[in-house]
């Protein structure tokens, strides 16, 4: 977290600090991303980063945490309309392509924090626990609903999910603005494929 040396910086000097650390980690996984280019574009003396925050690691999870908190306000809603399994689903993988299109410095360093670092291995495998744990959560409701099958492996239907959101989402940053709203379609017609296999069958 930031030291109050770093809170009672002018407003302007504190935005030229963070915009240059996520440019920087934007363009770079933690353990390859340069101290020395951050404090360089912010026009600071390094050891005046160090009066800010305690280390690279501190810095790197305070703008870390600033990306997280900024997708999770703009997927607000998206868990809070009581319909089924598979149409949140399609709300959470529409509004997270979204998301990468309009934020997507903060969309690269989350993805870069979600790639191999030994500096945390332990946070990222705490990590993809609590999300594939959020997942099985959903999916066994969906269960007791009756709208997913009961036979299908919990485990490999998250593997399934997550495997392919993130496809749907690294695939496809580039495109056109007309081609944009085709995607989200698609998107919905990929979710409705892995659907057909998950949903209860009628005799």
């Amino acid at each position: 977290m930031p030291t109050e040396t770093f809170y009672n910086l002018p407003k302007a000097k504190q935005e030229a600090v963070i915009n240059a650390a996520v440019a920087e980690f934007a363009r770079s996984p933690y353990d390859q991303a340069s101290l020395t280019k951050i404090v360089a574009e912010a026009d600071i003396a390094k050891g005046s980063m160090y009066q800010y925050f305690d280390n690279k690691r501190e810095l790197y999870l305070y703008i870390l945490n600033m990306a997280y908190a900024e997708k999770k306000r703009f997927l607000q809603g998206v868990f809070d309309e009581e319909d089924d399994f598979f149409a949140t689903l399609k709300r959470y993988y529409r509004r997270s392509y979204l998301f990468a299109r309009e934020y997507p410095l903060y969309h690269r360093i989350i993805t870069h924090y979600w790639d191999f670092c030994a500096e945390f291995e332990e946070e990222i495998k705490a990590s993809r626990e609590l999300r594939a744990n959020e997942f099985i959560s959903m999916l066994e409701a969906a269960v007791a609903k009756g709208q997913a099958n009961p036979g299908i492996d919990k485990d490999a239907a998250f593997f399934v999910y997550h495997s392919v959101g993130k496809e749907l989402i690294e695939n496809f940053l580039e495109l056109s603005e007309d081609d944009q709203e085709k995607h989200l379609k698609f998107i919905d017609q990929v979710l409705d494929v892995l659907a057909l296999g998950l949903q209860t069958r009628k005799e």
